[in-house]
C-alpha cells in the first residue's frame, strides 16, 4: 500500500499510529492517515471499522490508546482543555441524522453556533442565515420547524449550520445514509460544491456509498479493521485488482473481507 502523499507539515489532519481499543475490542490499529486542506477526503470500509471513531478522534472527543492525532499544527494529547475547546471551534460537524433542536426554527438552529460563539446583531446574525440557506437552496425555509421539513431538507439544514462559521475542516458522518437515491445524490452535489465554495477548508467524508464517495472526494482511504488498507484518488479505487477494494466497492460477498 501506498503512502499519503501529503505533506504532513501543511496539513488539516494527520492520524500517526493511532490505536484504540475499547475493552477487549480492538478498533483502530495502528491508523495512518493525512487530510490534507482545500480538498475532500472520504474515508470508506465496512461498519465497524473504526471510521466514527477516527472522526471522534480528530475532534478530541476521544483520546488514543497511542500514537498521536495533529489538527492544524496542534498535538491534541498536549493541548490543555480550554485550548482543546477553541480548537473545536474551527471545526464543522454535519451528522448523521442532522442532530437539528426540534423546539428551534430553520433560522434559530443555523444561527446557533452564531449565538454560542459570536457577538452580533440580529440584522447581522440574519444576513449570515440567510446566505448559508441560500447556498444549500432552502431560503423559503427559514421559519419552518424540523417537523416541517423532509429528511434531505433536514440534513441540508444540518449543513447549513455547521458551515455558518467558515470552518477550517468540516466533518460529515454518513450525511447520505436513510436518504433515497435521489436526495442521496442531491446531498452529494452538495458537498461537492460546498468544498467548491470554499476552496481552503478541508472536508472529511465518512461514508460506505462508493457512489457518493466518487462524485466528492478527492482523495479516498480505505479502512479494514482498524487500519488503512487502500488509499489513492478515486480513479485508484475504480481501476485496481486489489482484491480486497474490489469486493467492497462491487459489494459481493465473496473476497478476503468476511461477512458476519
Amino acid at each position: 500500500m501506498s503512502t499519503s502523499p501529503f505533506d504532513p507539515q501543511d496539513a488539516a489532519i494527520v492520524f500517526d499510529g493511532v490505536t484504540k481499543a475499547f475493552g477487549a475490542h480492538k478498533v483502530l490499529q495502528g491508523l495512518d492517515l493525512v487530510v490534507p486542506k482545500g480538498k475532500c477526503t472520504v474515508i470508506i470500509g465496512r461498519s465497524g471499522t473504526g471510521k466514527s471513531v477516527t472522526l471522534k478522534h480528530a475532534m478530541g472527543l476521544i483520546q488514543p490508546d497511542a500514537g498521536r492525532v495533529t489538527v492544524l499544527g496542534k498535538e491534541l494529547g498536549r493541548l490543555k482543555r480550554e485550548e482543546l475547546q477553541r480548537l473545536r471551534l474551527r471545526f464543522g460537524m454535519v451528522f448523521q441524522n442532522a442532530a437539528l433542536f426540534d423546539s428551534l426554527s430553520v433560522y434559530e438552529n443555523v444561527a446557533f453556533p452564531l449565538r454560542e460563539h459570536e457577538k452580533l446583531t440580529e440584522a447581522e446574525t440574519l444576513s449570515r442565515v440567510e446566505a448559508v440557506l441560500a447556498q444549500v437552496g432552502l431560503s423559503f425555509a427559514i421559519q419552518k420547524m424540523p417537523s416541517e421539513l423532509s429528511g434531505g431538507m433536514r440534513k441540508r439544514v444540518g449543513l447549513a449550520r455547521a458551515i455558518i462559521h467558515t470552518p477550517d475542516i468540516l466533518l460529515y458522518d454518513e450525511p447520505t445514509t436513510g436518504l433515497d437515491p435521489i436526495l442521496t445524490a442531491q446531498i452529494d452535489e452538495l458537498i461537492a460544491a460546498t468544498q467548491q465554495n470554499h476552496p481552503a477548508m478541508a472536508s472529511v467524508v465518512v461514508s460506505h456509498d462508493m457512489k457518493g464517495a466518487f462524485m466528492v472526494a478527492d482523495y479516498i482511504y480505505m479502512l479494514h479493521q482498524g487500519k488503512v488498507v487502500a488509499q489513492g484518488p478515486p480513479e485508484h479505487f475504480k481501476t485496481t485488482d486489489d482484491p480486497l477494494v474490489r469486493q467492497f466497492v462491487e459489494g459481493r460477498l465473496d473476497g478476503p473481507i468476511g461477512v458476519e
